[in-house]
């Protein structure tokens, strides 16, 4: 059974203080009155038997709560808008004066400080780690001077060139400044080397925030960073950075600016978003560079111009998404530097986990194939640098492995796993389902008992006047009406609950609200779409009557009489 998003606790716990009290939604102070003060009459402890007096003060307890909810305008603005989840706010900050949209937003703002405090008491892991292998061996012919039999006998295997682990946590300090630490080390042919950094983030407003960054290496080098950002109005926005680099050799103090970067933007509208970029690096090399990108829901286009010292380049990419959480994209990138093309595509496993494969064909760059693997903000490479020139072989390879690979790991381990753990997971649900029903139809069964004496006594008063007597009731999910046997673990008997709510030879349920909550009544099978099914007597006339859950019932009516009334039909779910 497919439950939906809301969760099987929501399904189950169905109660509804409308169905409680048997009123319309828009029912006024003097009908939410008169309903209770019924009610009241019929479950008051005091006026049960002695063992029947727990289930009454359960039940009367219920009426209490839903009267004291509904017959205040605000708690009923609360509860009509939030359900009970709202009535568990903190109120008492809330003056009692307020109006009941005052007090929605009032509650919108509780909702978003408890989440801020939720937010505050959580640092957020970052981190990526990297394996870089160099496998051109298997494809890139090796030198070996003729004749010389030591260098025929040396296999060449892939290897490790290099490695690298980064990790960052953040957390709020205030509402409105972060704090981030992060480190990160490095390894490259036997050569390592490490940093780290503290970054402190200001938000100034909506519009407005500054960071400034500190950092050091292992190379007795000192890095500071400033770095602001600021929106106008038309869309209009722009971000700089100026970092500054001391480094110390024991005699003398160096500063260097090595990273100079102002970029000014502009959503032109929801989807269209371009901007420019000025860069000076060291020895006051500039480039400057402008971008151009379009996000479509299925799709997205970018472009990019760069020109200056020592390279200029172009650059087209586009993305294609496609069914079963995948995607596609293909970037093509020239310039002074030569060509190159990227290609690959993502799926994602899971909620938090994705896979991808890049493959990067070019001058100088050689063929590259890149895994990657994206659980939650944690990333995990492994960049296989195939050959160091345009190769054929490397790049059928590249391209062909990869698919291959992942679609028989999909079909041999992910996809049997995912089955397994969707029916392990049904399971459990039913489960549960299962014992929550039993719970729910015994309390039924319990209130049921409660209520005979007084159904009794009402069928008594009724046969006097040959007035309404229901002679059966059921309510849950029906098949159809025509079929001629009853399976009960879908549907539950409410003939007692509706002969109680009987009221001169009356019965009327509101509309737009869910019959489970009706004392006496349960959910029997929640998730699914349910009816009540009534056969009745008026006058001495068998009537019937099916009705869909929140549909109003209305009894007795002439057009519910029965022309043939020799065998009654039965219904089957």
């Amino acid at each position: 059974m497919n439950f939906p998003t809301a969760g099987l606790e929501n399904i189950i716990d169905n109660e509804d203080f409308y169905s409680l009290l048997n009123v319309r939604r828009d029912a006024t102070q003097e009908q939410l009155k008169a309903s209770y003060h019924k009610l009241c009459v019929i479950y008051h402890p005091d006026k049960q038997d002695e063992g029947n007096q727990k289930n009454a003060s359960d039940i009367f307890a219920k009426l209490q709560e839903a009267y004291s909810v509904l017959s205040d305008p605000t708690k009923r603005h609360i509860y009509d808008v939030y359900g009970k989840q709202g009535l568990e706010a903190e109120w008492q900050l809330v003056e009692r004066q307020k109006t009941p949209q005052e007090f929605q937003v009032e509650y919108e703002r509780i909702q978003r400080m408890r989440a801020q405090q939720l937010l505050e008491e959580l640092t957020h892991p970052e981190g990526s780690f990297k394996v870089g292998v160099n496998a051109t061996s298997l494809f890139d012919e090796q030198y070996s001077p003729e004749g010389d039999e030591y260098y025929d006998a040396i296999i060449m295997l892939p290897e490790i060139s290099h490695m690298s682990i980064q990790q960052s946590v953040q957390a709020p300090l205030t509402m409105s400044t972060m704090a981030k630490l992060s480190g990160g080390i490095q390894s490259s042919n036997g050569n390592g080397s490490g940093n780290c950094s503290f970054i402190l983030k200001k938000t100034y407003s909506p519009k407005a925030w500054g960071e400034f960054e500190c950092g050091a290496t292992d190379t007795r080098n000192l890095n500071l960073a400033f770095k602001g950002y600021r929106s106008f109005s038309h869309g209009i926005f722009a971000v700089a950075r100026i970092p500054l680099n001391f480094g110390f050799d024991g005699n003398a103090i160096t500063i260097e600016v090595p990273n100079t970067n102002l970029s000014v933007g502009r959503m032109m509208n929801e989807r269209l978003y371009g901007s420019m970029d000025l860069t000076t690096t060291r020895g006051f090399r500039s480039n400057l560079s402008s971008s151009l990108i379009y996000n479509h829901p299925q799709f997205r286009v970018a472009g990019k111009m760069q020109f200056g010292i020592p390279h200029s380049y172009g650059l087209m990419s586009f993305s294609y998404k496609l069914p079963h959480d995948s995607s596609v994209d293909c970037t093509v990138k020239a310039g002074t530097f030569g060509l190159v093309v990227q290609y690959g595509a993502e799926h994602q496993v899971s909620e938090h986990s994705a896979v991808s494969a890049q493959v990067s064909v070019g001058m100088p760059v050689g063929v590259t194939l890149t895994l990657k693997l994206t659980r939650a903000s944690h990333t995990y490479a492994m960049p296989i640098m195939l050959s160091d020139e345009l190769n054929f072989a490397a790049t059928f390879y590249a391209t062909v492995v990869p698919v291959a690979l992942y679609a028989a790991v999909q079909l041999l381990v992910i996809k049997p796993y995912q089955n397994r753990e969707k029916e392990r997971k049904a399971m459990e649900d039913e489960e549960m389902l299962a014992n929550e029903i039993h719970k729910k139809h015994k309390e039924a069964q319990s209130l049921i008992t409660m209520m005979k004496e007084t159904a009794q006594r009402k069928i008594f008063q009724e046969k006097r006047k040959r007035g309404l007597i229901i002679v059966e009731a059921w309510y849950g999910s029906f098949v159809t009406h025509q079929s001629s046997v009853i399976t009960k673990t879908k549907v539950c008997e409410v003939t007692v609950p509706l002969q109680t709510l009987v009221e001169g030879s009356k019965l009327q349920l509101p509309p737009g609200i869910t019959k489970s909550g009706i004392p006496g009544f349960y959910d029997p099978c929640p998730a699914s779409e349910k009816k009540l099914k009534v056969t009745y007597k008026f006058h001495g006339k068998t009537h019937r009557v099916v009705v869909d859950d929140q549909e109003p019932l209305r009894m007795p009516l002439k057009s519910h009489l029965v022309e043939d009334c020799e065998e009654d039909e039965q219904t089957t779910v």
